[in-house]
């Protein structure tokens, strides 16, 4: 941090003013008075700065600039492999041990009876490693530095999908919004499509009437005394595939019991989750590629939509299912999107289509109430 403080003062030299306790953040942010510099001038440092293999970001009040200096990874930092395939075998093994218990066994008894839960986590796990995947790799295209994905294990002997998901870091400056844009969209876009396509198996798949139940049956008892009757909330895009299959035979409350089905269902979810057009979600980021400053606006008119449903689910159903998840983005996400490098390259036509085009998945794959206790 020395050394980074230390050569922006030798490039600003004195036309901004440090601001004394941002370095113990690790971003130090140098403040200047619209009426003191123009921005042309700003500009001009922050390509000095990139010049010595500096990243900075100009933000602006009402009477201020900033410019915020960004911290960089050494080109010397290897990547701990180590850690994303310990990580990622633990999922392996949450997510198994999970599938297992959707399909009614004990995964502790008996290597068959753990093995049974394998087409699940395999499934899940894919949908998931494609999503971060496309993320990555586009990272990657753009010169962003960025890790592997890192999965999240967690098992509970409850109803839960086996893990909390996976991410990767993104460890340099985001150049444009052209690389904003294509990073953003490529992780939900890869990840819908593969739950799209095990959702399309998981029903060509599925057995007549008679096979179904008798399928549930060898799980549970098909009439009453086999604990709380969960069921799950429907979605667009799952209602549509579903009946151009047949599969409203399924029902929703029994639906987890399919390996396929269930991980594309969750896979759905995780994408709209993604792309609700907040803060530094995936969706956020399509926003602010999109729309730039105005972003912000859309992130506030979408917050207060969710608002809106939490009281109409909590009025209605005394369902609290959306409540963590609303604190969580006000709290962590918030509203606002740093800006990139260079704010001036935008995205083209077609990323503005592909763009619209998101904000339609998002609808299809939203369910209002995923899950409920009849």
């Amino acid at each position: 941090m020395r050394e980074i403080v230390s050569l922006s003062n030798s490039v600003i030299n004195g036309r901004l003013k440090l601001q004394r306790f941002s370095k113990m953040f690790g971003s130090p942010v140098y403040k200047q008075r619209k009426t003191k510099i123009s921005f042309d001038e700003l500009e001009n440092i922050q390509d000095e700065l990139l010049a010595k293999g500096v990243f900075s970001q100009i933000e602006e009040s009402s009477k201020n600039y900033y410019l915020k200096i960004l911290p960089t990874i050494s080109f010397r930092e290897r990547p701990k492999y180590w850690v994303h395939i310990l990580l990622f075998l633990l999922t392996v093994l949450t997510t198994t041990m999970t599938g297992a218990l959707l399909r009614g066994r004990d995964p502790f008894a008996s290597w068959s009876d753990f093995a049974i839960g394998l087409p699940y986590s395999f499934a899940l796990l894919t949908i998931l490693f494609t999503h971060e995947m496309g993320h990555y790799l586009t990272a990657r295209y753009y010169k962003i530095k960025a890790t592997l994905p890192y999965f999240i294990p967690f098992f509970v002997p409850a109803f839960h999908p086996g893990t909390l998901g996976a991410f990767i870091k993104i460890k340099s400056p985001i150049p444009h919004k052209k690389a904003l844009f294509d990073v953003g969209i490529a992780g939900p876009l890869a990840g819908f499509i593969m739950s799209l396509l095990f959702l399309i198996i998981g029903f060509a798949r599925l057995p007549d009437t008679p096979g179904i139940y008798a399928y549930i049956e060898q799980i549970h008892p098909l009439t009453g005394g086999h604990g709380v009757d969960l069921v799950l909330g429907n979605t667009l895009l799952y209602e549509f595939v579903g009946k151009f299959f047949g599969a409203s035979r399924l029902p929703m409350d029994e639906m987890y019991h399919f390996p396929f089905i269930f991980a594309a269902w969750f896979g759905l979810l995780v994408t709209a989750i993604n792309l609700m057009p907040i803060g530094q979600l995936d969706g956020g980021h399509i926003t602010y590629a999109m729309f730039g400053d105005r972003a912000r606006v859309v992130a506030i008119a979408a917050f207060f939509l969710l608002i809106i449903l939490n009281f109409y689910l909590i009025s209605n159903f005394s369902s609290y299912v959306w409540v963590l998840w609303t604190i969580l983005l006000l709290v962590f996400i918030r509203f606002r999107h740093p800006p990139t490098l260079d704010d001036s390259i935008g995205i083209d036509k077609k990323r503005r289509i592909l763009g619209w085009i998101s904000y339609l998945i998002f609808i299809v794959c939203f369910s209002p109430m995923p899950f409920y206790i009849r």
